[in-house]
């Protein structure tokens, strides 16, 4: 965690919620690769030679809710229990019949991780303005407000992106930070009006006091006034890769199960240093050196091969079937 201010707006996650996303990882290693740009990895514990699926999926489908609601809706199902399964009904309806393309278990990983690490509270997600399920909404995957000083602010618009190899093993994350910056760059060159302007129509669905709604209002809506005690808000850019390590040539059954973590971990970090310059070249050819750059990378491990593979494309299905509560694949 951070040591910002306090924030203006709650955390939508609760306290315990938090702990039990955070605890699902080991603790993060953080590189500040340029001056406003900073890499978090974010490894999985490993359970009996594996990164722990099962617990990340858990803790993903308990935060839904509060990805999904708004403050002021999520609010009111916590004080009625007795709608504890019609919302859940309702949570889970908003999350796509998973497909090939499916990403919006990333965009609840990046929130997550926004909110479980940054403690940069959301503003908006996705799902707040989908009209229906197999809607894609476009633009940014939520945007979340992390205040950085007494009138100082960061609006942080979220991209997430989880690929596999192609072709090549270990091209996993290399596409997956290539594809993320390629869409960042669309936001910077849009002039992020798409995003801003659904910041703008979502303020009044937060539980807010007037004294809080009027100077989110003064962030988000600045007027022209100027003076020592200006606000200044900054955009900058919350980024999730997920990506693929390879590890079929393990053989597990003559490992230790500590040695089998040990190398899990080894590859998984490997992997992302080896792209350290890419993000920094991507940052500087698409002009984004002007913004905070806050990048997430969590790993997933590959097995098998053929219609036995088991990879970051099938985790991605599988993690869209949960959200959903959609019948995941054999």
């Amino acid at each position: 965690m951070t040591g910002t201010p306090e924030p203006i707006l709650p955390l939508s996650l609760l306290a315990s919620n938090r702990e039990q996303f955070n605890a699902v990882f080991y603790e993060p290693v953080s590189v500040a690769l340029q001056t406003k740009t900073n890499l978090h990895l974010h490894v999985l514990r490993v359970q009996n030679g594996d990164f722990d699926l099962p617990a990340l999926y858990r803790v993903l489908k308990n935060n839904s809710v509060a990805y999904v609601l708004s403050r002021l809706n999520y609010q009111k199902a916590l004080e009625d229990p007795g709608r504890m399964m019609e919302v859940a009904t309702k949570v889970q309806s908003q999350f796509r019949m998973p497909d090939d393309k499916a990403g919006e278990g990333g965009e609840v990983i990046l929130y997550s991780l926004l909110e479980g690490h940054l403690g940069a509270p959301k503003i908006l997600s996705k799902m707040e303005i989908k009209t229906s399920s197999e809607h894609y909404v476009h633009g940014s995957d939520g945007v979340h407000l992390l205040r950085t000083g007494d009138n100082s602010y960061q609006l942080i618009f979220g991209e997430s992106k989880m690929y596999g190899d192609a072709g090549t093993v270990g091209s996993s994350a290399k596409r997956g930070i290539k594809a993320a910056f390629t869409s960042v760059g669309k936001v910077h060159e849009d002039g992020f009006d798409f995003d801003t302007w659904l910041v703008q129509s979502e303020l009044l669905k937060e539980k807010l006091d007037a004294e809080k709604l009027a100077l989110l209002s003064a962030i988000l809506l600045p007027s022209s006034g100027g003076g020592d005690d200006e606000i200044k808000k900054h955009n900058a850019f919350g980024i999730f890769v997920g990506y693929e390590v390879d590890v079929s040539d393990l053989k597990v059954e003559d490992m230790e199960l500590d040695a089998i973590e040990d190398e899990l971990r080894k590859r998984a970090t490997d992997a992302i240093v080896a792209q350290h310059d890419l993000i920094k070249q991507e940052i500087t050819d698409r002009g984004l050196g002007v913004y905070p750059i806050h990048m997430y990378a969590v790993p997933f491990a590959k097995r098998g091969e053929g219609d036995k593979m088991h990879g970051i494309e099938r985790i991605r299905f599988d993690l869209a079937a949960q959200l959903g509560n959609h019948e995941a694949k054999k």
